[in-house]
Parts: structure tokens; C-alpha cells; sequence
């Protein structure tokens, strides 16, 4: 489970059921292309919107 994306008990809850929908939708997929089908799952299942990126103040 990624940790920089689930974060919360319900997260973890909704990364358990895209990963039991991708086993079911597909069978034979292994290793990285089986982490990118359940985190598309994942993140429309949750509508995943990632955190905005902080700038870095740069001091001269």
C-alpha cells in the first residue's frame, strides 16, 4: 500500500477493495502492472485528488 497516498483506516479500506476488483477484472497481472491497474482503481474509487505542491521560498 502506498504510504504516501493512503493515509486513513478508510483509505486502507477502499485500497483492499480495488485490490480485490483488480484480481477479479485481472486475473494475470503480476508485479508493477498489477499496482498501477489497483491504484486507478483506487483512485477513481475515491475520487484521489493529489495534495497541492508547496513552493520552495527561495532567499537571496
Amino acid at each position: 500500500m502506498p504510504v504516501g497516498v493512503v493515509r486513513t483506516p478508510e483509505d486502507e479500506i477502499a485500497w483492499e477493495r480495488a485490490k480485490e476488483r483488480a484480481r477479479e477484472q485481472y486475473p494475470d497481472a503480476r508485479g508493477e502492472q498489477f499496482y498501477r491497474i489497483v491504484m486507478a482503481i483506487y483512485k477513481k474509487m475515491t475520487h484521489y485528488t493529489p495534495a497541492p505542491r508547496r513552493r520552495k521560498k527561495i532567499s537571496w
